[in-house]
């Protein structure tokens, strides 16, 4: 039995591989000339002469100018501060014109085919970036853990250590203060990561919330917006896009550098699904992604090094004063961080715990059948398919299907069917129960074993798993077909252990009215309870109280193995 591991201990499981190892190896190899490519867009025209500009006083304009510029004032009736403001925009609007012209006329107010081209390539790259973003969204908090190898690897690997009870946890140290210990050791742990961990961390947590704000600019509306017709460029007025052009110069204004780590992490947990399939070429899939992201990362920095961003949005909205909003994030990175860890204990400790238990009543169980080992499935097709695959109720049915075959024909049986051939019932209805509930369990290893011969390679279920996988290669077809046979599987197991438990139930309630019941109890002694079997009354009375507390351990067995398995 295999327990049910998270997301992301699936997804380290798949990372354990040589495979994985080399494919990793080449990604980040490959990966370095991201920062390269990011590096120059720091040098972007939007930049250029901001500052200069608005540090400009009316003062400091030569006298004619000056002149003009109150002459303007008086004879528009307004601030002499409101037509200096205009003066400095219709020279942004000059040096747009001088400079920048193929992307804006500035003559007719429009952006230009070549603008239009380079909001389109923008796009494309906030779609691939949109796709990396949903695994993220999915679980910020294994988005960091993943990141944390990359940035800080000895304290991720002693906190995958600390948090798995697993392996750190020695059967002989358990106690009822070891989680709380672990817990300890696990802050202790947090402690750590060291500035330049937390820098690295950080940098990632930036990055990624940087490219959430960079997807959620409407580039898509603004591509719209132009008029695009065979005849004629595509166009668009400046001012249809002044709310979008505003939007973009605060996220380009305040580009920050995709480390590789982010984009190895963002690619991982894109892929995690397609790790262990055989039929995906996880070395094309890398070499696809890396293609990508550099090309989406030169769009990034060739739009910002042609377009002056910022001057194009104080034009645009005609105001000198305008500022890029100042878009922060990523600062609740360490939060989440530790948040996630946590998790991931609670996880395997309620696994960790889990298997405790299981532990616990697998001894029970063979105490009660007198057994070193519980009886084994002799068919198990589901082991050799190229889908890993696991009989959820296996436990329970094992011990369901020992019992049956150790001490129900021998020691429980022989009692019951003497209860139902010589009981004198008070009750009626209370024969009635009695007799369906043994009847069922004298069909139970009738049942178990036609279980198990159709999990045989002769029958029904054993030759479909065969036939799947003498025909079959790994496929979303084949993949449903094996698990919908796994799921009769489970059913069927399932309706024999319900259908037992439900008999087992009724057979003990029956029982302790025989023994400790009275006339006016639902369910009653019986009538010649102190003369059944004659002679031997008072040592069948024993037996009957034995296999009444027998039916009630097993029955509590089952009830707890049910609870056990639905953690696995």
């Amino acid at each position: 039995m295999n327990p049910q591991v998270s997301t992301f201990d699936k997804l380290v499981d798949s990372l354990s591989t040589e495979e994985a190892q080399a494919m990793l190896t080449h990604i980040a190899e490959n990966m370095k000339m991201s920062e390269d490519i990011q590096t120059d867009s720091k040098n972007e025209p939007l930049l250029s002469d901001t500052q200069v500009q608005k540090s400009i006083q009316i003062n400091d304009e030569p006298f004619f100018i000056r002149l003009w510029l109150h002459l303007k004032s008086f004879f528009k009736a307004l601030p002499i501060e409101k037509v200096y403001e205009e003066e400095l925009i219709r020279r942004i609007g000059k040096g747009l014109q001088h400079e920048y012209k193929q992307y804006i006329n500035i003559k007719e107010n429009v952006f230009t085919k070549d603008f239009y081209e380079l909001l389109r390539e923008l796009r494309k790259t906030q779609l691939f970036f949109t796709s990396l973003l949903s695994a993220y969204d999915a679980d910020k908090g294994n988005f960091y853990l993943l990141v944390s190898s990359f940035v800080a690897p000895d304290v991720y690997a002693k906190l995958m250590y600390n948090t798995d009870p697993f392996s750190c946890v020695p059967s002989s140290q358990a106690n009822s203060n070891l989680r709380s210990e672990l817990l300890k050791k696990i802050d202790e742990t947090f402690s750590l990561m060291t500035t330049d961990y937390k820098a690295g961390m950080y940098q990632a947590a930036n990055a990624i919330e940087w490219m959430r704000h960079f997807c959620e600019l409407p580039i898509d509306k603004a591509v719209l917006c132009f008029t695009v017709n065979p005849a004629v460029e595509p166009s668009c007025s400046i001012y249809l896009l002044s709310v979008e052009i505003n939007m973009l110069a605060s996220v380009l204004s305040t580009i920050k550098p995709i480390p590789d780590v982010v984009l190895q992490a963002l690619f991982l947990l894109s892929k995690q699904d397609k790790l262990n399939d055989k039929a995906v070429n996880m070395d094309e899939e890398s070499v696809e992604f890396i293609s990508q992201a550099s090309h989406a990362l030169e769009t990034i920095r060739e739009f910002s090094v042609r377009i002056p961003i910022l001057d194009l949005a104080r034009y645009t909205l005609k105001s000198i004063h305008w500022e890029p909003q100042c878009l922060e994030g990523g600062e609740d990175w360490f939060q989440l961080f530790k948040v996630a860890w946590k998790k991931r204990f609670a996880e395997r400790w309620q696994l960790w715990a889990s298997e405790q238990r299981r532990v616990q009543l697998s001894h029970q169980m063979l105490d009660l059948l007198k057994t070193d080992r519980l009886e084994p499935l002799p068919y198990r097709p589901w082991e050799d398919s190229w889908l890993v695959l696991q009989f959820k109720r296996e436990f329970s049915f094992s011990f369901l299907a020992s019992f049956f075959s150790r001490l129900y024909p021998t020691f429980v049986q022989p009692v019951l069917k003497t209860l139902l051939m010589e009981g004198n019932f008070y009750r009626r209805e209370n024969l009635a129960e009695y007799t369906n509930a043994f009847t069922v369990l004298e069909k139970q290893q009738s049942c178990i074993n036609t279980f198990e011969s159709r999990l045989s390679p002769e029958g029904e279920i054993g030759a479909a798993f065969l036939q799947l996988r003498e025909k079959t290669i790994a496929s979303l077809k084949s993949k449903s077909s094996l698990e919908a046979l796994m799921k009769s599987i489970e059913t069927e197991a399932k309706q024999i252990i319900a259908s037992s438990q439900n008999a087992l139930k009724i057979l003990c309630a029956l029982l302790n009215g025989f023994i400790d019941g009275n006339k006016n109890s639902v369910y009653a002694p019986l009538l010649n309870w102190l003369n059944i079997q004659g002679n031997d009354n008072a040592d069948f009375r024993k037996r009957v109280e034995g296999v009444k507390k027998l039916l009630q351990e097993v029955t509590n067995i089952l009830m707890e193995a049910d609870k056990i398995e639905a953690d696995w």
